[in-house]
């Protein structure tokens, strides 16, 4: 335990800089606080030369503090996913109009949306070239309704 008596802010700004790179490389957000509480460790013991038991309790309350922290800041404030569509290729099309390619009959006919053909359903039957928007998706068939003109 000699080499705990030696610790002086080098060490604890090595530390943090080691962590903040493995964190890079996970990217977890974990290790980023952990890190940061080194760095704060090293500054506090720079400005006041505390003894080495004083800095692994700084470490271990600035370490636990902004873990803390930082789990009640992502729970409350979660990514917004800048394209919640991306893969979802129906759910695209939902608010879109088409025209009919192929009429509904007893529920179910066909729109051309770009280079595909996807199947329609309805609770009325429409004939072929009427104007419908999509307002839902269920597994790979769109529910749509008419649009009066």
């Amino acid at each position: 335990m000699e080499w705990l008596e030696i610790l002086t802010p080098w060490h604890w700004l090595t530390a943090a800089v080691v962590i903040i790179v493995i964190e890079m490389m996970i990217g977890t957000y974990f290790l980023l606080w952990v890190g940061f509480a080194a760095a704060t460790t090293a500054l506090v013991q720079w400005i006041f030369g505390i003894e080495w038991q004083a800095q692994m309790l700084v470490f271990f309350i600035l370490s636990m503090v902004s873990i803390v922290a930082w789990y009640f800041y992502a729970k409350n404030n979660p990514d917004a996913d800048p394209m919640p569509n991306l893969n979802r290729r129906g759910h695209q099309h939902i608010g879109r109009t088409f025209n009919l390619s192929q009429a509904i009959i007893n529920g179910v006919g066909k729109i051309n949306v770009n280079d595909s053909t996807w199947k329609v359903a309805s609770s009325e039957d429409m004939p072929e070239g009427a104007k419908v928007k999509v307002i839902s998706i269920k597994g790979t068939t769109l529910t749509v309704e008419k649009i009066e003109k």
